[in-house]
């Protein structure tokens, strides 16, 4: 088929020109060897993988900061009560879905949809070595949604049980807990001097636990007071024994008592611990390391 003229002029042309083209980058140079195509450079972008490992961590767990507890005064007062529950038949402890009846309703400014924590009190707090009451402990047992309210009365549904909720049982407006984040801190090893900051003690621990390592939750005798923050990290540690200091068997507890004032000597690091949430003079806290046995009475340091 031919093409139009001025089409197939077009065509020649176009040809002519890429033979030329190629014949001239096969011709030699006059330094020899052949004229070729410049280079291309390929760039290879080199990019760190990134990891989590240098990124701030939770320092708790849901669990943690949901059913521990507080200290509160020793006479606390509360919104209002478990007064009965839909299954009160064939239940004496409540759990989770269970359908509770308060004494307290729009009276007490109760509104379909509030959330509560179920509290218990506890035993007094009192200080391992002044011996003063710092309050009373209240345990955290879980918390309830509010599904109809009446004039002096109203119908929660539980929506976490940490433990088994009895009859009774008070409840306090429901405040959300952050876990706190945060980069762990090294820990302090032998010869390592004060920090100068803020330092307390462990005054009691989750459930009553003896024995205290990684993993327990305590609470210290400081807080707000002192500057502190969820998510600051303190280090544990004791002082060497003497004749009339250090620690010593205490009925069911081995309780630590310290120096007399002006005695200069060595400091033992236990572990670091982690803080949770605090209040005005106190503080829920987490072992989050320990080299060694960690006793009620033993000191921390804000790092």
């Amino acid at each position: 088929m031919r093409l139009p003229a001025g089409i197939s002029g077009s065509m020649v042309l176009l040809l002519t020109a890429g033979a030329a083209t190629l014949y001239a980058q096969q011709q030699p140079l006059s330094g020899g060897g052949l004229a070729q195509q410049p280079p291309s450079i390929t760039r290879i972008q080199s990019v760190a993988p990134r990891t989590t490992e240098a990124a701030p961590q939770p320092l708790g767990y849901e669990d943690e900061v949901a059913c521990f507890g507080y200290i509160g005064p020793m006479d606390e007062q509360f919104l209002a009560s478990v007064i009965g529950a839909e299954n009160v038949a064939e239940q004496v402890d409540f759990t989770d879905h269970n359908i509770l009846y308060l004494d307290a309703g729009y009276d007490k400014g109760i509104k379909a949809g509030d959330e509560f924590w179920i509290v218990t009190p506890g035993d007094p707090v009192v200080h391992p070595i002044t011996g003063a009451t710092m309050g009373r402990f209240y345990q955290y047992r879980g918390r309830v949604l509010t599904l109809c309210v009446e004039g002096r009365t109203a119908i929660v549904r539980v929506t976490l049980a940490c433990t088994d909720i009895p009859m009774g049982s008070f409840l306090k407006p429901y405040e959300a807990v952050p876990i706190p984040l945060g980069r762990r801190l090294p820990s302090m090893a032998v010869c390592d001097p004060s920090t100068g900051k803020a330092h307390g003690r462990i005054v009691t621990t989750r459930d009553g636990l003896v024995t205290i390592g990684v993993g327990s939750n305590v609470m210290i005798d400081l807080g707000i007071d002192a500057g502190l923050q969820p998510g600051d990290q303190l280090s544990i540690f004791r002082y060497a024994s003497g004749s009339d200091y250090g620690l010593r068997p205490q009925g069911s507890y081995w309780m630590y008592s310290p120096p007399p004032p002006g005695v200069e000597i060595p400091r033992t690091y236990l572990g670091d611990l982690a803080i949770l949430y605090v209040g005005d003079r106190w503080a829920a806290a987490r072992v989050i390391d320990s080299s060694r046995l960690i006793e009620v009475g033993d000191q921390c340091e804000v790092k």
